[in-house]
């Protein structure tokens, strides 16, 4: 594929390795305080009933080995049920694909090819909320909008979110949060990982805006799009730059910072000017006025 296309430079653009980084450190912070919670349960119960030295090890050994099988199992179950989540959309909601809404069908096939990505299955689902999502680990990956998405969405605020989809599908997203899963379901432990596992959510959510914003080159559009998902079509329009740079002024004071921590997407104003930071490299510098020239 040429390098230089639209798609693959947008793709470059809007990538971000540090959110590899983020995912391994997850990782690991998982597994050490998931090992941890079983070395602990197992010791606790090898005390309780006196157990030896070397019987304490073996019992934390089998520990390990019966978390690891656990593991295994929810891993296994999660890579089902994602399947099972497929054929449920699959049996209630509109499949674009096969439907007469020709343009959306076309103009997602084609932007998937332009983003070298395998091409979605896109479903519409009665729910009167905005909103949309992704999941997949592998082929065939599945967009789902909500009927108000598609009711109160411009066409182009509509492929907007549909380009952010997209990018939860091209950057692994959706494939790690199907191996994140078993971490985020264990017993008390998930009280933690979920918390954890915020940090790296949250950066997923602005890398899929900067490809939204770096594909259609229309930072106005993107913001436009999410003010309508975040506060609703009725009162998106007075969502005006004051209210913008007064939500941006408290949003800076460190409980509002520290609130973000327990949401798994940031919060709007964060995400709007993370998208004014990044419109601005698509704006060509103005090249300096040349000087007059002065008749000798």
């Amino acid at each position: 594929m040429n390098p230089q296309t639209k798609g693959a430079v947008a793709v470059a653009r809007a990538k971000n390795g540090t959110d590899n980084l983020i995912l391994a450190a997850t990782f690991v912070g998982f597994f050490f305080l998931t090992s941890g919670y079983f070395i602990v349960t197992a010791l606790m119960a090898e005390e309780m009933r006196g157990a030896s030295i070397l019987e304490g090890v073996f019992g934390v050994l089998g520990a390990l080995i019966g978390g690891g099988f656990v593991f295994a199992m929810i891993l296994l179950f999660g890579m089902f049920w994602v399947r099972m989540q497929r054929q449920m959309v699959l049996g209630n909601s509109l499949q674009v694909e096969y439907s007469d809404y020709a343009w959306l069908r076309d103009w997602a096939n084609h932007v998937a090819a332009d983003l070298a990505m395998p091409r979605v299955e896109m479903f519409v689902t009665q729910d009167p909320v905005m909103n949309a999502s992704a999941f997949g680990f592998a082929r065939p990956y599945c967009i789902v909008l909500n009927s108000g998405s598609i009711r109160y969405l411009t066409q182009d605020e509509l492929k907007a979110i549909v380009v952010h989809e997209m990018a939860h599908i091209k950057y692994g997203h959706t494939t790690a949060l199907v191996y994140l899963q078993p971490f985020l379901s264990m017993p008390f432990v998930s009280i933690f990982t979920g918390w954890i596992a915020g940090f790296w959510n949250r950066r997923t959510e602005l890398t899929s805006d900067r490809l939204a914003l770096m594909y259609l080159e229309d930072g106005e559009l993107v913001k436009n799009a999410l003010v309508k998902i975040h506060v609703g079509p009725d009162v998106a329009q007075a969502m005006n730059q004051t209210a913008r740079d007064w939500l941006r002024h408290n949003a800076e004071r460190p409980m509002n910072r520290f609130a973000q921590t327990f949401s798994s997407h940031p919060f709007l104003v964060r995400r709007l000017a993370h998208i004014d930071r990044y419109a601005a490299q698509l704006t060509p510098p103005t090249p300096p006025a040349s000087a007059p020239l002065v008749e000798q």
